[in-house]
């Protein structure tokens, strides 16, 4: 082979690299990513450690605050949590998203579909029926304690599907209460023509009915506040009877 051909060969093949390695940037510049894949392990390793030093029950391996990550599945789990928490809050193109951004745009859209084809009561029901078991033995475990606290928590704080949709809720006794959690990625969705929702309604045809049916089902004359322009929703129940062994609801 010739030096002239094999010049050729050298800069085709360098161009080849630049390319590659070009390609491969704008890939990682296109997707999120934490900066820790592949060390899940050792990222929730670290965060164990910060979280049982500084659990405010004094953390020990037999205290069930659930602060305990010596685990080693544990500490795998929190990791890959906290590297998604991480791709999460770095996002912030073309919006700033938030920790429940993926759970929001999940309802939304199933919520806009059922409106759209006039599904809505189905979908209540639906989602209230999903729900049944723990709401069935839940208003058992009332009609035997008289602690209608225990509604309320059934259905904000005993489930996923409320306190990883509300970022943040105040709690007092017989209440609860946080802002409607739709309205960030609404600014944005009905702009392009994804939703055509308002909070407000929202709040009319799936909030409100929701809980209205979680609740007839354990058997609690649960309230909502009326649709507020800060978009802060309270949920409260008629009195408060604390149990005296509160172990009872667990």
């Amino acid at each position: 082979m010739t030096f002239t051909k094999r010049l050729v060969l050298a800069t085709l093949a360098g161009f080849c690299l630049v390319a590659a390695a070009q390609a491969g940037e704008g890939q990682r510049n296109f997707a999120q990513y934490s900066g820790f894949e592949g060390s899940e392990q050792k990222l929730g390793e670290a965060i164990a450690e910060t979280i049982m030093g500084i659990s405010p029950s004094g953390f020990t391996p037999a205290s069930n605050t659930g602060h305990d990550f010596s685990d080693a599945q544990r500490q795998r789990r929190l990791g890959f949590a906290v590297s998604t928490a991480i791709k999460t809050i770095n996002s912030d193109e073309p919006y700033m998203h938030e920790m429940n951004d993926a759970l929001v745009k999940m309802t939304l859209t199933y919520i806009q579909f059922a409106k759209d084809h006039d599904l809505l009561d189905d979908l209540i029901q639906m989602e209230v029926r999903t729900q049944s078991p723990m709401l069935t033995r839940v208003g058992k475990l009332i009609r035997e304690t008289g602690n209608q606290e225990l509604a309320l928590l059934a259905i904000t704080d005993r489930t996923s599907c409320f306190y990883q949709l509300v970022e943040d809720a105040q709690r007092e006794p017989g209440t609860i209460t946080f802002r409607s959690p739709y309205g960030n990625v609404l600014a944005q969705s009905t702009r392009i023509g994804q939703h055509d929702l308002t909070e407000k309604e929202i709040h009319e045809i799936w909030t409100v009915p929701r809980i209205k049916g979680q609740a007839e089902l354990l058997g609690v004359d649960v309230q909502v506040s009326e649709w507020q322009d800060d978009g802060m929703v309270t949920i409260s129940v008629p009195q408060v009877t604390i149990a005296a062994n509160m172990d009872q609801s667990q």
